[in-house]
């Protein structure tokens, strides 16, 4: 679909949200689990869902219980989706009424078991009918840059800016932070011009308003003004992040000056948007990363599109969620004789651009695994997937390399942001290394051509959407 195709359909809005009180956990995997424990136990409160869901290992980071506020919200959401209902209609709260299982919820727990990828699309389809969002997220993506097949950047401080920290009652404005803000935007656009269209008059304004909004908030906790310190940085980053959800998905879009999405409030704020991100790269909508080593910021890009149609050996199509134009919404699922080797040229190319950056042989799975996404607007469980079949598959004549992946955990991803990342999964177990070798093989033979690299963060061919 081409821009001004893309500017047509949002000329219509999509439909108001049933609700806009979404839970903000993304662990998808807690639906199925509860509806168990409902199923078991005849009737679940907070309480007992909280003692008796089990500890779990979300992303990289072994959390041992449940919130209860987290699991409020998740019988909230299954009240909304039609899967749990109130055991007493006595208008008990939230968190003390005891809830049952619907008939609807004994049907998706069944398909939970028997095909978690058909209980992943019931999600998106329950998804939209109650909030909107995830078909919204995804058009907007496209129509952000349309000619870039729906790549946008959020940008960030750049990496090599490390301020002091200051005095909480420190907090101008002041020409430093205006540079950061304006290389940030700069490098961005020297990356992908069309993945962040905000000018700099625009971008700096907003940015300046939020720094200068977080810096009227008192310290946390019990600490005082007069002996409370803060980083720059982290301000600042908080700053842009806030700033380019407010510009590029406000309820009108950037640009533009008809709403697409009903209402006065924005379709999606900060705190919701850092949610719904992971929700919809689980749910194999998006892909995103904050860890592409040429972009300071956020990278987001579509794993799926809205299309009147689309070849099938590619695209699973889910016709109960339509655009305002009645298009329905295809997630690039191809088979994998179709993309196999291009699969395999772009991972043995990534890894390769990896392996010269670092100068080791082992690299980040998960950096490879981002970029081969990105390339070929694949979700990261399609890559896992793949991945593991062409391991499988090994050794193939026309593939001369060794494939090893390992589970050890580098320092840079297992403490702070780095627990946030999704290990790759091969057979139920999370990998974190990789490593292609190539084989002892006459280079006249067929195979070599998997030598030839691509250039990095190479945009992706016209049409691969189309």
């Amino acid at each position: 679909m081409m821009a001004e195709e893309y500017r047509m359909a949002q000329k219509k809005q999509w439909p108001p949200p049933k609700s806009r009180e979404v839970g903000l956990f993304t662990d998808l995997t807690l639906y199925a689990e509860a509806l168990a424990l409902a199923q078991a136990d005849s009737a679940v409160t907070v309480f007992t869902l909280q003692r008796e869901l089990g500890q779990r290992l979300q992303k990289m980071r072994l959390v041992p219980q449940q919130s209860e506020r987290t699991v409020e919200r998740l019988v909230r959401e299954m009240r909304y989706f039609g899967w749990l209902q109130p055991k007493r209609q006595t208008g008990e709260k939230l968190s003390t009424a005891p809830h049952i299982m619907t008939p609807q919820g004994l049907e998706v727990l069944t398909l939970s078991h028997r095909d978690p990828r058909a209980f992943r699309r019931r999600l998106v389809v329950k998804m939209q009918e109650t909030y909107a969002i995830p078909g919204w997220f995804v058009a907007r993506l496209w129509q952000i840059n349309p000619d870039g097949q729906g790549e946008v950047i959020l940008p960030a401080p750049l990496p090599d800016w490390r301020p002091s920290s200051r005095s909480w009652n420190d907090n101008d404005w002041s020409n430093m932070l205006q540079r950061q803000t304006l290389a940030a935007a700069r490098q961005s656009r020297q990356v992908s011009s069309s993945a962040f269209p905000i000018t700099d008059q625009d971008w700096l304004g907003a940015v300046r308003h939020v720094w200068n909004r977080l810096s009227k908030l008192q310290p946390r906790g019990r600490r005082k003004v007069d002996s409370a310190s803060y980083s720059p940085r982290t301000r600042l980053t908080l700053a842009m992040r806030e700033a380019g959800v407010n510009l590029l998905f406000d309820r009108i879009p950037y640009g533009d000056q008809e709403p697409d999405f009903p209402g006065e409030r924005p379709p999606i704020y900060l705190r919701t948007f850092m949610g719904w991100c992971p929700r919809l790269e689980t749910l194999e909508l998006i892909g995103y990363t904050d860890w592409h080593p040429r972009v300071a910021g956020r990278l987001l890009f579509p794993t799926s599109v809205f299309r009147s149609s689309a070849p099938t050996s590619q695209f699973e199509v889910l016709r109960e969620v339509q655009n305002p134009c009645g298009d329905s919404l295809w997630l690039h699922q191809p088979k994998w004789t179709i993309i196999r080797d291009k699969f395999l040229g772009t991972l043995v190319s990534v890894h390769s651009d990896c392996s010269a950056q670092t100068g080791v042989l082992y690299v980040s799975l998960l950096d490879v695994r981002d970029e081969v996404c990105r390339q070929l607007r694949l979700s990261a469980l399609c890559f896992d997937r793949f991945l593991a079949q062409a391991i499988k598959d090994l050794p193939a004549s026309d593939f001369p390399w060794s494939i090893a992946v390992e589970t050890d955990i580098r320092e840079q991803e297992s403490g702070g942001a780095g627990q946030l990342r999704q290990p790759v999964y091969l057979d139920g177990v999370p990998h974190t290394l990789i490593a292609l070798a190539r084989l002892p093989q006459d280079k006249s033979e067929k195979g070599a051509s998997y030598d030839q690299q691509q250039p990095s963060f190479a945009p992706l061919t016209a049409g691969t959407h189309s």
